[in-house]
């Protein structure tokens, strides 16, 4: 019997040492993952700002692509309706990256209202299918769960050039950047532990791009069909929505349009058809597209690029859409506590500070792709300083 005890014991031992061991190994994979390995991006850095936001504090959210965090300031709006948001928006995205990106957010924040970009419906079979660099970066700093093994089987069945593995495991997709990632280590550090960020993931290109008068292409009202799996898709991410019980608005973001851009013209006529499909589900739906002159748009003046707004045209937009969800979405001020409320109100300075610097770096030329960060932060701060904003 005393034998039998102490082989017990030796194996429990063992067994332990084993556990530790797994353990440390667990831990440095997951360093070597997050500070040597993760590629540090704008888009990154917005995904990692919002769960740095205080639990269930953001109302509304925005998900989409480049239209939706050029032409949307969450402080702006803050300012004029009262309403918290956050943009989970990423260049390039298109709607695989909807249902993982809400996902995402569940985590931390319960928004009343979900705000989709529906060109990321409108995009052609192959970019949809192959375009994976954004649903990396949303499960590169997601926990590992059931919830994210299932997401990311998901999202292998919908995109190309995914695998499981690499989708939980990023250390597989990006181990090739430890050298070059070392070199950054101290804004990769520093990103890692800042935030909230006042910004509210911002991000805009200080230039006024001349472009031609828009045509009656741009308030076409037809639809095309969707290409590849797209619409199933946005289904699924519809019966999700439903599922949890969220109210959603689906928005066409406005942009310059003409008839000898055909390819264009196409993407906006199957956004338009993923207008009908969220109308289909009983949600509601806003063309910012058919109100360009009525949000007081200009071609000359408010475009970086005949995509995207400028900070002038950004604060259109956002006063179009913000008023939009105080009015017709019935989102209210948010419920904040002092703490927060001061935060949110700090944002607004914040705010006012980016457009003040961009729009001094218009007027000198100064061409430059500036989103929140903390580098990005720290000039906003200088600006103010230096301005006694």
């Amino acid at each position: 019997m005393p034998e039998k005890k102490e082989r017990k014991k030796k194996y429990m031992k063992r067994a332990a040492a084993v556990a530790a061991m797994l353990l440390c190994v667990l831990i440095s994979v997951q360093l070597l993952q997050y500070f040597f390995c993760i590629p540090n991006s704008v888009d990154e850095d917005r995904v990692m700002m919002l769960h740095k936001e205080p639990k269930n504090t953001i109302d509304v959210l925005l998900i989409g692509s480049s239209a939706t965090y050029s032409g949307f300031s969450s402080a702006y709006a803050y300012e004029k309706y009262g309403f918290t948001s956050y943009p989970y928006a990423l260049g390039g995205a298109t709607c695989t990256m909807w249902k993982p990106a809400l996902q995402d957010t569940l985590r931390t924040q319960k928004p009343k209202l979900v705000v989709v970009d529906v060109f990321g419906g409108g995009y052609d079979a192959e970019m949809v299918r192959t375009r994976c660099n954004q649903v990396y970066t949303i499960m590169a700093h997601y926990p590992l769960s059931a919830e994210k093994v299932a997401l990311a089987k998901e999202i292998e069945k919908n995109i190309d050039r995914t695998s499981v593995a690499s989708l939980l495991f990023p250390i597989l997709r990006y181990h090739t950047n430890i050298a070059p990632n070392l070199r950054k280590i101290k804004p990769r550090l520093r990103a890692e532990f800042y935030g909230p960020s006042p910004l509210k993931g911002i991000e805009t290109k200080t230039r006024i791009r001349i472009l031609r008068k828009i045509d009656n292409s741009a308030f076409e009202t037809g639809t095309k069909e969707l290409e590849g799996d797209s619409e199933r898709v946005i289904r699924e991410f519809l019966d999700y929505c439903r599922e949890k019980d969220i109210n959603v608005l689906f928005v066409k973001y406005p942009l310059v349009l003409k008839k000898n851009e055909p390819e264009e013209i196409d993407v906006t006529l199957r956004a338009n058809r993923v207008d009908e499909i969220a109308e289909e589900y009983g949600y509601q739906t806003l063309n910012m597209q058919k109100e360009f002159y009525e949000i007081g748009l200009k071609e000359i003046g408010d475009f970086y690029n005949h995509g995207h707004p400028n900070v002038y045209g950004q604060k259109k937009v956002t006063e179009y859409l913000g008023r939009y969800i105080r009015d017709e979405m019935g989102i209210g001020p948010s419920e904040l506590s002092e703490e927060n409320k001061a935060a949110w109100d700090e944002s607004i300075r914040y705010y006012h500070g980016f457009s003040g610097m961009a729009e001094e770096m218009i007027k000198r030329d100064e061409v430059e792709d500036i989103g929140d960060s903390p580098e990005i932060v720290d000039r906003v701060e200088k600006y103010m300083k230096d301005k006694e904003i």
